[in-house]
């Protein structure tokens, strides 16, 4: 009997267009609706659908780019362990994947966006948006951590520091880490957050 292989689903337009933005700003290119809209298989009524006009889609990009996979970051430490040895373990595991060469791409392309929204007020508008959430978001994250020691404005002011210093090392790292540097940075960055989640008092 055939294996049933399950069909993936198509993203929506909307998704499709900011895929095809992505991707395209990523590369270094610049943003035509005609490529854009080829490149998501949509009409290019579809894009005033969704966005009020091109810089529109441009910014909401840029944001995506900026948020890049932080949200997944976050889910992984909303399931972090209270045992104080298995957290410092999930903590330095999960710095290993974010300071990993497979994420290099990634980091460089939010430490661009970010470039742009110096330059462009409607993509920074947009980033700072992003910025608040990303940093709200953590910050939600590390509260509801069993055990942590933080009140809100503590949360919020580390929630800056852990992820504003992974986008300064990017920015301040050789173009080639060795593992062994990769693997420091990884230890560095979760000593801090380790030691920031349990020994910080209010």
């Amino acid at each position: 009997m055939a294996e049933v292989v399950a069909e993936v689903p198509r993203p929506v337009g909307r998704e499709r267009l900011l895929l095809a933005t992505e991707a395209c700003l990523k590369a270094g290119h610049e943003v035509r609706i005609a490529d854009i809209c080829r490149d998501a298989d949509v009409s290019a009524a579809l894009i005033y659908k969704y966005f009020v006009d091109r810089e529109d889609l441009v910014a909401e990009a840029y944001a995506r780019i900026f948020k890049g996979l932080v949200a997944s970051d976050l889910a992984a430490f909303a399931h972090f362990p209270t045992d104080l040895h298995q957290l410092r373990i999930a903590v330095r595991e999960q710095a290993q994947e974010i300071f990993s060469a497979e994420r290099d791409e990634v980091r460089w392309a939010r430490l661009e966006a970010l470039a742009h929204a110096r330059m462009n007020p409607g993509v920074g508008e947009r980033i700072e948006q992003a910025r608040h959430e990303l940093v709200m978001a953590m910050a939600d994250t590390i509260m509801n951590l069993q055990g942590e020691k933080l009140n809100r404005e503590q949360a919020e002011t580390f929630s800056v520091i852990a992820l504003g210093l992974v986008l300064g090392v990017t920015a301040m790292s050789p173009g080639r880490m060795s593992d062994t540097q990769r693997l420091g940075l990884a230890h560095m960055w979760s000593d801090m957050v380790y030691a920031t989640l349990t020994h910080v008092h209010s």
